[in-house]
């Protein structure tokens, strides 16, 4: 929830679109936009299970692009099974740990279709966050020079630097709208590996997006 209306305001933001949101919407998990509220229970486990089903396979088909959004805080838990370090015990680099998550999710895909990924790649979009979402935003809130992103703790650092801060759908929303401003999107791309690779994806499709607004 939270990180769905963040991500809504950044592709808003990216495509120069304040209408985009109006043609967005959160397929997994289910959202209810009468309330605001997710309609079932989120987390890696059905994500991964919703990839491997049919249903995802629909709304690939049937949607121009879908976004597929994981935090790596949880990549190394069972089930998950995708380590943050190298074989020295030395914490992976940010693009080598989003590589590995992508090649984790892409497996899962390809376990409900063989080749699936590969024959719908281009509507296909990965948002993997290291370790989680809140970085993003603190990252701009933060207006101190950052020497290095901060990999743990984002959400309590984020708290501390906004004391008002809450995992509601509002707060969040509040938080990331300064994301519809494409200045501000080019700001954090300078200050966060895991930013900077998603909104790289983002540009790939650019086109097919501004073609799509004018034959809106």
């Amino acid at each position: 929830m939270t990180d769905q209306i963040t991500i809504e305001n950044i592709l808003c933001g990216y495509f120069k679109n304040s209408d985009l949101d109006e043609e967005i919407t959160q397929l997994q998990p289910p959202f209810d936009e009468t309330d605001q509220k997710q309609k079932d229970f989120g987390g890696w486990q059905m994500l991964l299970a919703y990839l491997s089903t049919a249903r995802f396979r629909d709304d690939v088909l049937n949607n121009n692009f879908i976004v597929i959004q994981v935090d790596t805080d949880v990549s190394n838990e069972t089930g998950f099974d995708v380590s943050q370090v190298d074989a020295n015990n030395q914490p992976l680099i940010p693009e080598v740990l989003i590589t590995n998550v992508i090649a984790r999710l892409v497996v899962t895909i390809d376990s409900g279709d063989a080749d699936f990924y590969q024959q719908h790649l281009d509507k296909i979009i990965f948002c993997v966050s290291v370790h989680s979402l809140e970085y993003w935003l603190y990252a701009y809130h933060n207006k101190k020079p950052l020497s290095r992103p901060k990999i743990t703790g984002c959400y309590k650092a984020l708290s501390h630097l906004l004391p008002t801060t809450e995992k509601t759908y509002r707060c969040y929303d509040e938080l990331s709208r300064v994301f519809l401003n494409r200045k501000n999107i080019d700001a954090v791309v300078e200050k966060d590996p895991s930013f900077y690779v998603f909104i790289q994806s983002l540009e790939k499709i650019e086109d097919q997006i501004f073609n799509l607004n004018n034959i809106g």
